[in-house]
């Protein structure tokens, strides 16, 4: 393999991988389009340099070759060109097997999960190789590990490693640093308060995912009752993965009660919550040891609106009931939770393609300004949407963009110095250009 194949797509024979393969193969198909237009536009006009259409080479990796070729045949069905497409053997058990992988490439794309199990030699061997990586992880215990250990050696290298850039965390996470940036821009003002609520979400989830959520319980009840590590207090502590501490309060269940910013509608528990409000806060953070902070006194929370009281009754019970419920059985009776988890989908099981197809969501934020006694405080509104399948559509457009960036923008990138990042802090507007370039997505704010 040589150096120009970038970006590496690691996990490429599970569920999501093979769903991110396909989306970069409709970028790459798309790219080898336009810049054919260029070329003959070209002819007669002054050739402008445009990132957004240069093409691409990249590659696949797993640790079966018969599994690999699988999907490159797939590959090869939309796209003839890539019969040439490398594969690449690589194990996370086995190091030198990544650092023979990551050597000769600038950005990885993680989609093997559970992280917990099998995120960190991939980061480790990132960061020996110096190549950025991104990942589509939603499991803040992990990612607060990797902070611990690992973000002051990833500055030193100067090596991006940017977790939670798939539906967890890129929409609430840039939806929140555009309304920021709107504040800062229009009005001159901090940011105050941020609430975002899920008005559409309509998708499936894989069996991958219900795995690395069972694993994120097991992992940190085993924690806290062998070693007694504070793990329970660092999953209820709002900053756990912040540099800094500010004045939110982070609570989990929300009070059942309507809220006129969304349609006068019920507000419910979301459950990409405990991990989002922690991205976007670590965003904060970072942004305010970088001296561009959303505001001292910023909080942020996140909700899901449902039109009716007993719909939102409903949720709420169910959260207050079985989350506790499997906590209780992580933590005293372990094996029979191990066996739970075997009976439940497994890695490579999914929604179709036609349930895919018919995926979407809408996520809205109203912002509020800090403001001086007796001014009025300006109110912002932002819509985030996404046309397919939240976990297995627009995951892959936004994991697979996300190592673009890094591709065809890094100088630009706001995250070039390295760390453990988050998608606003390591990306900020140039992964939002990428995401809504042909109407992939919709990022908008105004003023309300």
């Amino acid at each position: 393999m040589s150096l120009h194949r970038e970006p590496v797509l690691f996990g490429a024979t599970g569920f999501t991988g093979q769903l991110t393969a396909e989306y970069l193969v409709e970028v790459h198909k798309q790219n080898v389009t336009e810049e054919k237009l260029t070329i003959i536009w070209s002819i007669n006009e002054t050739r402008k340099e445009n990132s957004l259409l240069t093409n691409f080479s990249w590659a696949l990796a797993g640790r079966n070759l018969g599994k690999l070729e699988k999907v490159r045949d797939r590959l090869i069905e939309l796209d003839s060109s890539l019969k040439d497409l490398d594969l690449i053997i690589a194990n996370t058990n086995q190091p030198d097997s990544l650092d023979a992988v990551l050597s000769q490439t600038r950005v990885v794309i993680s989609t093997v999960g559970p992280f917990t199990l099998y995120g960190t030699p991939l980061v480790e061997a990132c960061l020996r190789q110096k190549t950025h990586y991104v990942d589509i992880t939603g499991e803040s215990p992990w990612i607060k590990t990797i902070i611990d250990k690992y973000d002051q050696q990833a500055k030193d290298n100067q090596v991006m490693i940017v977790p939670s850039c798939g539906f967890d965390s890129v929409p609430s996470d840039l939806g929140a640093y555009m309304v920021s940036q709107y504040m800062h821009t229009h009005h001159h003002l901090d940011l105050a308060s941020l609430k975002m609520s899920v008005t559409k979400l309509k998708g499936g989830f894989s069996g991958g995912t219900i795995q690395s959520m069972m694993e994120i319980i097991y992992q940190q009840q085993q924690q806290q009752q062998l070693h007694n590590d504070g793990t329970k207090e660092n999953m209820n502590d709002p900053y756990s993965l912040a540099t800094r501490r500010g004045v939110d309060k982070g609570t989990l269940i929300p009070k059942l009660q309507r809220d006129h910013d969304f349609g006068h509608q019920w507000q419910t528990f979301f459950i990409m919550s405990a991990i989002n409000e922690k991205v976007v806060r670590r965003s904060w953070s970072i942004w305010t040891d970088r001296g561009q902070s959303y505001g001292p006194l910023f909080t942020y929370q996140e909700r899901t609106s449902v039109p009716h009281f007993l719909v939102a009754l409903l949720l709420t019970s169910a959260v207050c009931t079985i989350f506790p419920l499997l906590t209780a059985m992580a933590r005293y009776t372990p094996s029979f939770f191990r066996k739970l988890m075997h009976w439940l989908p497994g890695s490579g099981d999914g929604p179709t393609a036609e349930q895919r197809a018919k995926g979407g969501f809408e996520m809205q934020f109203v912002g509020v300004s800090e403001s001086e006694p007796y001014d009025e405080a300006k109110r912002i509104r932002a819509i985030v949407k996404g046309f397919r399948d939240p976990g297995y559509g627009d995951t892959c457009r936004m994991v697979a963009e996300s190592a673009l960036c890094i591709v065809k923008s890094l100088h630009q990138l706001p995250g070039n110095k390295g760390g453990i990042l988050t998608p606003a802090t390591a990306f900020g507007q140039i992964l939002i250009d990428r995401l809504t370039k042909d109407q992939g997505m919709v990022f908008q704010v105004k003023d309300l």
